[in-house]
Parts: structure tokens; sequence; C-alpha cells
């Protein structure tokens, strides 16, 4: 198996042992592969501003292989269900691959508890399938990676106990444990990325940053000051495209990160997306915000993006 390590049958010690010297990478550098302009899109906001959504039909423009989905967040089924029921799409190909899963027995401990170690260490090894399949495989999306980095959080210090570098829980996280955290967040991260698969989709929470400020009374208070994305620092460096979701309607709700605009008409929403980086094609797009859907008197206009990734 690529990748990830493969467990290997037998005693270890009477099994040769695999080098990768001169010759090995030789080959490797002597390999002519297939070149494309790949999308590695991050598409970041608060919840129902339709960042599953817009992944799907950008990877349905683009590709007429099978697309899947790892849905962390376990919500991803009912936009698949939506664009099956309402758009008549084949359902066949779309694979949703929840990573809760009621039937996975790995996933929980003897008490009922969910074994969080086990769920990461699922989406490492379907991280290696994928790089195995990728051939059948057209687009992939990363549902929920702001959750997927709170795994990481939940199993940072269990990760550095079972490979030895602490002896056992303390207290308080130390910075060992955050720095393990975020070293399996973007291990999984950088490896999805590297796939010959030529569109990779990663969907983001966008977070309240608050700070203490002064009232004017003397005493500081816990306000928000902006929104930050949930993910660990440099994430983005692993992507060539940065989208930015924002529902918006006449009034706004500052709380739920709605945004307010007073040219909307009553009990009328709209979804922006914001092009906040666009490496290579399409350049000419950042800095710009579309419309990607309008909810008007009941009835739902979805517009994408005016623009696609094809020669």
């Amino acid at each position: 198996m690529s990748g990830w390590a493969k467990p290997k049958a037998g005693d270890a010690s009477t099994e040769p042992t695999v080098k990768y010297g001169v010759e090995y990478y030789r080959e490797q550098f002597e390999k002519k592969r297939v070149t494309y302009a790949p999308i590695r899109m991050a598409l970041v906001g608060k919840e129902n501003t339709a960042k599953t959504g817009l992944a799907l039909d950008i990877a349905l423009a683009h590709t007429d292989k099978e697309i899947i989905i790892i849905d962390c967040d376990n919500s991803a089924q009912n936009t698949v269900d939506y664009l099956i029921n309402n758009n008549g799409l084949d359902a066949d190909r779309i694979r949703v691959i929840p990573m809760i899963d009621e039937m996975d027995d790995a996933m929980w401990n003897d008490d009922n508890t969910t074994n969080w170690v086990a769920v990461v260490e699922k989406l490492e090894w379907y991280t290696s399938c994928l790089g195995e399949s990728n051939e059948s495989i057209g687009a992939v999306i990363l549902d929920g990676g702001s959750t997927f980095l709170k795994w990481c959080e939940f199993v940072m210090t269990a990760r550095l106990i079972n490979r030895g570098v602490i002896q056992g829980e303390g207290e308080g996280f130390a910075q060992k444990e955050w720095r393990e955290r975020n070293r399996v967040f973007k291990s999984v991260i950088n490896r999805l990325t590297a796939l010959p698969i030529p569109y990779m989709f990663f969907t983001f929470h966008l977070k309240d940053h608050s700070t203490y400020v002064d009232t004017g009374s003397g005493k500081k208070e816990l306000m928000k000051v902006g929104e930050k994305v949930d993910w660990a620092k440099d994430t983005q460096r692993f992507v060539s495209q940065q989208i930015f979701l924002t529902r918006v309607t006449k009034k706004g709700d500052k709380t739920a990160g709605v945004i307010a605009d007073r040219n909307l008409a009553e009990g009328e929403f709209v979804i922006r997306a914001s092009i906040e980086e666009m490496k290579g094609r399409n350049m000419e797009h950042l800095g710009k915000t579309y419309d990607v859907l309008q909810v008007k008197s009941d009835k739902i206009k979805w517009n994408g993006l005016p623009f696609t990734w094809n020669d």
C-alpha cells in the first residue's frame, strides 16, 4: 500500500528491508506523468453557506468520473440527496463516506464512547486508499476540515503517548501536544493535495475571533472583533484557490455571521462567494464577488461561479 505504512505479514526481522536509494529515485525522476492544472480549493464560510454545494457543482462540471465525499460533519448526504431529487443527478456518480459510522466497530470503545484515535486513523487509511484508486476518481471533497482539526486535538496526547514522546497525560496541554495536532492534520491535508486526482476540495468553517476590550468603564469584556478560518496555521499553503462564502440578507445578523444588504428584499437571501486566492487559471477573478445562490419568493436560483477550469 502506498503512502501510509502497510503492515507486513510474518516476522519483521526476517523480511527484507525496502531501501529507497539512488536507483529508486532515478526511476521516479524518469517517470513521465500526466500533467494537468488541478483544483486544490478551500471553501470557507459559516454554516449554511453552500460550501459543499459549490464544491459539488464545480466537481460535476469538470469530471465524469466518481466523486468521493469524505464526510466529517455527517451532513453532506443532505446536499447530495437534494441534488439527486431536484436536479436529476445520477446517484452513482457521488459516493459519500461518513467518518463517524455506526456500523464500524472500530469507532467505539467498550463503554460505547467514540474512539477518536480510530476515527483519525480511519481517515489516514482512507487517504491511502484514495491514492490506490485514483484512476477511477475524478474529484474528492473533504467535507468538514474544521471538524477533522478538532479530532486531531482529541487524539494529540494519545498519539504522543503511543509514539513514546511523552509518558502520560498531564494536567494541561503543552506545546508538544499542539504541534502533534497540527502535524497529524497537515499530514492528511498534504497527502490529499498530493494525490494524482485533478480536483480536490476542502470545506472549513469560519469561527468568531474574540478578545478582551475596554468598555470605557474601567472593565474589560470579551467581544467579537472579527472572524478567522478554523484551520491549523499555514493550512492555506496547501491550496491554490480560496473562496469565502457569506450569507446575505436585508437586515443581516452579526451574531450568526449574516451580512446586511439593504438592496435585498424582505425574506430574500443571497450566498456570495468572494475569490480570496486564485493561482494559475482565472486569476482575473481574484478579489471579485459573485452571487452563487439566490432565494426569493421561496424560489431557489443557483448561479454557481461564472468561470471554469476547463481548457
